[in-house]
Protein backbone atom coordinates (compact mmCIF):
# COMPACT_ATOMS: atom_id res chain seq x y z
CA UNK A 1 0.00 0.00 0.00
CA UNK A 2 1.52 3.64 -1.31
CA UNK A 3 1.02 6.78 1.44
CA UNK A 4 -1.64 8.81 -0.45
CA UNK A 5 0.19 12.14 0.91
CA UNK A 6 2.66 13.10 -2.40
CA UNK A 7 4.46 15.43 0.16
CA UNK A 8 6.58 14.28 3.40
CA UNK A 9 4.85 14.81 6.52
CA UNK A 10 7.91 15.80 9.13
CA UNK A 11 8.87 19.19 9.58
CA UNK A 12 11.14 19.12 6.79
CA UNK A 13 10.43 22.02 4.11
CA UNK A 14 10.04 20.33 0.63
CA UNK A 15 12.58 21.80 -2.04
CA UNK A 16 10.59 24.05 -3.25
CA UNK A 17 9.63 25.57 0.16
CA UNK A 18 10.87 28.58 0.90
CA UNK A 19 10.41 31.08 4.23
CA UNK A 20 11.32 34.70 4.86
CA UNK A 21 10.50 37.68 7.47
CA UNK A 22 8.44 41.00 5.92
CA UNK A 23 7.46 43.77 8.52
CA UNK A 24 7.75 41.73 11.28
CA UNK A 25 5.82 38.61 10.11
CA UNK A 26 7.16 35.42 8.64
CA UNK A 27 6.10 34.03 5.53
CA UNK A 28 6.42 30.35 3.81
CA UNK A 29 5.74 29.62 0.71
CA UNK A 30 4.94 25.79 -0.10
CA UNK A 31 3.63 24.37 -3.06
CA UNK A 32 0.37 21.94 -2.91
CA UNK A 33 -0.56 19.43 -5.45
CA UNK A 34 -2.74 22.12 -7.38
CA UNK A 35 -1.66 25.18 -5.92
CA UNK A 36 0.97 27.46 -4.19
CA UNK A 37 0.04 28.27 -0.07
CA UNK A 38 1.88 30.76 2.17
CA UNK A 39 1.39 30.54 5.77
CA UNK A 40 1.23 33.85 7.51
CA UNK A 41 2.62 34.45 11.08
CA UNK A 42 3.16 36.55 13.62
CA UNK A 43 4.83 36.04 17.65
CA UNK A 44 0.99 35.67 19.83
CA UNK A 45 -1.66 35.63 16.34
CA UNK A 46 -3.45 33.61 14.54
CA UNK A 47 -2.03 32.66 11.06
CA UNK A 48 -3.11 33.75 7.73
CA UNK A 49 -3.24 31.51 4.55
CA UNK A 50 -3.45 32.65 1.28
CA UNK A 51 -3.72 30.02 -1.96
CA UNK A 52 -2.36 31.47 -5.63
CA UNK A 53 -1.39 29.36 -8.66
CA UNK A 54 2.13 30.10 -8.24
CA UNK A 55 4.48 31.26 -5.80
CA UNK A 56 5.28 34.85 -6.90
CA UNK A 57 1.58 35.18 -6.72
CA UNK A 58 1.39 33.41 -3.40
CA UNK A 59 4.21 36.03 -2.14
CA UNK A 60 2.32 38.75 -3.52
CA UNK A 61 -1.15 38.04 -1.97
CA UNK A 62 0.96 37.03 1.34
CA UNK A 63 2.17 40.75 1.37
CA UNK A 64 -1.17 42.09 0.58
CA UNK A 65 -2.52 40.61 3.41
CA UNK A 66 0.00 41.86 5.90
CA UNK A 67 -0.30 45.37 4.63
CA UNK A 68 -4.46 44.97 4.95
CA UNK A 69 -3.39 43.76 8.91
CA UNK A 70 -0.62 46.64 9.45
CA UNK A 71 -3.33 49.33 8.48
CA UNK A 72 -5.81 47.99 10.69
CA UNK A 73 -3.58 47.11 13.52
CA UNK A 74 -2.11 51.19 13.37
Amino acid sequence: MTDPHPYPTDREMPDEALALKYLGYSIRLQPTPLEWMAMITQPNQRCGIVLAPDREAALSKARDWIAVQSKSQG
